[in-house]
């Protein structure tokens, strides 16, 4: 979902530049960029799931299994935060290219919306799903609100 908004801001940055919107081109590289770092942070957090699985699968009784399961929840919660920095970071963009959105373009500036909204709301979910037994859970759950609290003030309403 957060690859697929990043390329919608491309889509339409790019439509934008074609209409002569010199403003446009940075948001094209931004909307590649953030792309490629989507694709990445999906990986990570496929691996972090891994970690999730190793550490729950090991004895109940082996040594250091709880420590285990501490780490790896903790960068399995980890994984969505840094989706919502990106996510942060799109939303920005997201904003600023509304302002050379060519009309035909409209659906799809707000496609990319509410994939960030949907990208925001799963992001919320996989995170605090983690955060009980994880390593410094009291932080990374400020970590989260305080994401929530600058999406709130940057995200375009529909």
């Amino acid at each position: 979902m957060a690859a697929e908004a990043a390329a919608l801001l491309e889509m339409v940055a790019g439509f934008a530049a074609k209409k002569g919107h010199g403003s446009a081109e940075p948001l094209i590289q931004q909307g590649r960029k953030l792309r490629a770092a989507f694709i990445v942070q999906a990986e990570r957090d496929s691996a972090a799931y891994t970690q999730v699985l190793s550490a729950y699968r090991l004895p109940k009784d082996a040594p250091g299994r709880r420590e285990a399961i501490a780490r790896a929840l903790r960068a399995a919660t980890l994984s969505p935060l840094a989706v919502l920095d990106l996510t942060i970071e799109l939303v920005e963009a997201i904003r600023e290219a509304e302002a050379i959105c060519p009309a035909s373009m409209r659906s799809d500036w707000e496609s990319a919306v509410v994939l960030c909204d949907a990208v925001v709301k799963v992001s919320v979910k996989n995170a605090a799903a983690n955060f009980e037994g994880a390593d410094g859970a009291g932080e990374l759950k400020q970590r989260l609100e305080e994401k929530l609290a600058s999406l709130a003030q940057i995200t375009p309403r529909l």
